[in-house]
């Protein structure tokens, strides 16, 4: 059977399985097992170690570290590049080009196709997953991670539709956590926009952000501010249509007036749906595109690591554990080490 016939027929399964089930998230656990059998995905989360820190003298404040070893395994890449001589190597080999990933992975990797209103979407498993379900949604063409907000290219995303499909993912996804990484800010393939997606994982279903208390920061009340947390982040809640509305208006604003120039800047988006109504929360998380990692040139600081939990994946990394060395003023100082005094 061919690649493309495959490629078909699971989408085909995965489509009904969405209509007969639980929706998108459904067709995401049958797509996960199916490239867990496939051999693509290299990592069961078995030796995955989360640890809560809790803050000395404040017990209601906690951070915590992942200790994610096989993680590091990221950097050799999981394809098969030693046949890109032989294939069409399209877009320098971006693992997110549908016709480099079918040689890359030996057609073993395989996407689901989502479509809502005018927008498209392939949902492509992570092969070094951080969390559950782990899931990186990309557009279906070759198109920049880059913001317009930020540097004016006709080719970069605009705000809006970026954040209103963010959000429109999230409603679709209960119990997920999706987020998007700026150029500078997390993203490891700048040149292909993507979001990603990760069910909560059941033993630590709220992250340490989510459990700091916010403060009304604008005179209409629709933006709030993280309060005693390391690295400044914005939220908004409510209806989607209007925190997509009132967020893009407050942020462009923030960016007009900050002391920065706007090509030093990028960002963080985190949106997330309530359990029991369809409220979204966003959050927006600015940063200073050269202040990407917390350990010198590595430890990359990106969605997860904003929501709270450190991913340590190298050696050097998880022994800071085995000696006693990470604890929660370590990660509150790693943390800072990319924050920059926006407002």
């Amino acid at each position: 059977m061919s690649y493309e016939t495959t490629w078909a027929n699971l989408n085909r399964k995965l489509r009904q399985s969405a209509d007969d089930n639980n929706g998108l998230a459904s067709a995401l656990f049958d797509l996960e097992n199916h490239q867990r059998e496939s051999g693509f995905i290299k990592d069961d989360l078995k030796d995955i170690r989360r640890i809560v820190f809790h803050h000395p003298t404040n017990d209601s404040y906690s951070l915590r570290a992942q200790v994610n070893p096989k993680r590091a395994e990221r950097h050799n890449g999981s394809g098969n590049l030693a046949l890109s001589s032989k294939h069409p190597n399209v877009n320098d080999g971006c693992f997110l080009c549908r016709e480099n990933i079918k040689w890359q992975q030996e057609e073993r990797q395989i996407g689901f196709e989502i479509g809502f209103g005018v927008s498209h979407y392939i949902a492509f498993m992570n092969p070094f997953p951080l969390l559950p379900n782990h899931v990186v949604i990309a557009s279906p063409t070759h198109r920049t991670q880059e913001l317009m907000l930020f540097r004016d290219n006709e080719q970069n995303q605009e705000l809006t539709p970026m954040l209103n499909d963010l959000c429109e993912l999230a409603i679709r996804l209960p119990n997920y956590i999706g987020f998007y990484n700026g150029v500078g800010a997390g993203a490891s393939i700048p040149g292909h926009f993507h979001f990603q997606f990760f069910q909560r994982p059941p033993d630590l279903p709220q992250f340490p952000l989510e459990e700091r208390n916010f403060l009304d920061v604008s005179c209409d009340s629709t933006a709030t501010l993280v309060e005693n947390y390391p690295i400044q982040v914005f939220k908004w809640t409510g209806e989607l249509s209007r925190v997509v509305a009132t967020a893009t208006d407050w942020i462009r604003n923030f960016v007009e007036t900050s002391e920065f120039e706007r090509h030093q800047l990028t960002a963080n988006f985190i949106a997330t749906t309530s359990k029991t109504s369809k409220a979204v929360t966003l959050y927006f998380v600015p940063r200073h595109r050269l202040k990407q990692f917390w350990n010198g040139d590595a430890g990359i600081v990106g969605g997860v690591e904003i929501l709270g939990e450190i991913v340590l994946a190298s050696n050097e990394e998880c022994d800071l554990v085995a000696k006693n060395i990470m604890n929660f003023d370590f990660i509150e100082r790693a943390l800072s080490r990319v924050s920059s005094p926006f407002f």
